[in-house]
């Protein structure tokens, strides 16, 4: 009895997808900022909270620091998964960008050469 393997999405194609060209980078990182930064703000009033002495038993303190823990890690991993598809569509538009710039270079470094080349024959005294 043959059992198929289950096909493994390729990463890259999927961080790829979860990127719509239609969407400016800026928006993208301007909402993750805003993200953090409120984040910033819940752990702050979590603090906050603290100071109050509302958790007073200890298990009550052990919950706090469990909880402030578990938002840490909510926001690092949010962050991450974010910073990921970021990574690929920054790298993806790198290598695009940089092999348009160097066919630019390439052509303007040929199309001097054709213009001295040229120019050279005019200017040569026969």
């Amino acid at each position: 009895m043959f059992v198929p393997k289950p096909k493994r999405p390729n990463t890259k194609n999927s961080l790829q997808r979860g990127f719509p060209k239609n969407v400016p980078k800026a928006l993208v990182y301007e909402a993750l900022a805003g993200f953090n930064r409120n984040f910033e703000q819940v752990l702050q009033d979590l603090e906050r909270l603290a100071t109050l002495d509302l958790f007073t038993e200890r298990w009550q303190q052990r919950a706090f620091k469990a909880c402030r823990a578990t938002l840490e890690e909510t926001r690092a991993w949010a962050n991450f998964e974010v910073i990921e598809v970021l990574h690929q569509t920054e790298e993806r538009d790198w290598t695009r960008l940089g092999r348009r710039r160097q066919r630019r270079e390439k052509r303007s470094a040929s199309s001097d050469d054709v213009y001295s080349t040229k120019s050279s024959v005019r200017k040569s005294p026969r």
